[in-house]
């Protein structure tokens, strides 16, 4: 009767564990730009070594909404977004099963890594490319973008503004299957990048979210 009782004991222990350790947490929050407008297509990653799974990650609606779910209670989670054009931004913060507070998200305009001694008429080109896709005219930037790194092999900087470029065509594509060769040319742009610049944590940052948003759309949509 002893060893039963202890059997007993020990499964209502575990009957009780059990649903702690299930607890879970949920994140919420919006992206928008330093006017307020929603950004779009941001990635959204957040991190904790103790959690299951250890990373979670979700991308923000028309409207700059975002949401996880699953999220283990124990430990902080480390928040990243990123957006194409905007500079990343980051917090870490528990999350708690009866909900965390959203997480107000303000992006500022990252104007990409153009050196600053590049010759006056090279120069004049990459604003006025960075000018076409600013204006939304993402084909014509493209375009422009490749003969300036046609005619100046050394300017691998170009290929994060190609790589921006694609991105931003991306976000604005309605077609998945059409968004995931844009975001594709993209990942191919820091590849090229990193070629030649293997140390840009930046350009390896930026190929890691591209990855996720190619890992997010669904190849057999038509």
């Amino acid at each position: 009767m002893t060893a039963r009782f202890y059997v007993v004991v020990a499964l209502t222990l575990i009957g009780l564990a059990a649903p702690a350790a299930a607890q879970t947490g949920r994140a919420t929050g919006t992206v928008r730009d330093q006017n307020g407008k929603p950004i779009r297509s941001a990635i959204i990653r957040a991190e904790n070594p103790g959690g299951y799974p250890k990373q979670v990650t979700s991308s923000s609606d028309s409207k700059g909404r975002w949401a996880m779910i699953g999220l283990a209670i124990t430990g902080e989670w480390h928040f990243t977004v990123e957006a194409p054009g905007y500079a990343p931004q980051s917090v870490s913060l528990p999350v708690r099963s009866a909900g965390t507070p959203p997480l107000q998200f303000v992006l500022a305009r990252d104007l990409g890594p153009i050196p600053g001694a590049l010759d006056k008429n090279i120069q004049q080109q990459v604003t006025e490319a960075s000018a076409l896709r600013d204006q939304g005219r993402f084909d014509q930037a493209i375009a422009a973008y490749q003969e300036i790194r046609k005619k100046n092999e050394k300017l691998t900087s170009i290929h994060f503004l190609l790589a921006d470029t694609y991105r931003r065509k991306a976000a604005a594509e309605r077609d998945p299957a059409a968004r995931r060769v844009l975001l594709q040319q993209a990942a191919a742009s820091y590849d090229e990048l990193l070629k030649s610049d293997a140390s840009n944590e930046r350009a390896r940052a930026e190929l890691d979210s591209t990855r996720a948003e190619i890992a997010l759309t669904n190849p057999g949509t038509n």
